[in-house]
């Protein structure tokens, strides 16, 4: 009985893991096609009813910048790159992009 049962729980996670991968499969391919169609016909957001979805006004200027040159605008969560620096004695602002001065 017991060897039945952890056959049947080892099939079940073999399909478990045949569904995960044909769903990747199919996913992937379906968001090539809606791809290839919004660049054929030239869709537009609000076409396509995602308009709400995309934040309207301008983009927020990053405010840091981190050794690899990733950037953060201080919103939002805290980036991994600014975590680990600080784990290793830094401080923010010692990564805070420093306005241009014309002088």
């Amino acid at each position: 009985m017991q060897k039945e049962i952890k056959e049947l729980i080892a099939q079940r996670d073999a399909l478990d893991k045949q569904i995960k991968e044909a769903t990747q499969t199919a996913r992937a391919e379906a968001l090539n096609t809606c791809r290839e169609l919004i660049q054929e016909f030239n869709f537009n957001p609000v076409e396509l009813g995602i308009k709400k979805f995309i934040r309207s006004g301008r983009a927020i200027a990053p405010k840091y910048i981190g050794p690899q040159g990733q950037t953060w605008a201080g919103r939002g969560r805290k980036p991994v790159w600014l975590q680990q620096a600080e784990l290793e004695g830094k401080t923010r602002e010692d990564f805070r992009i420093k306005p241009f001065t014309n002088e």
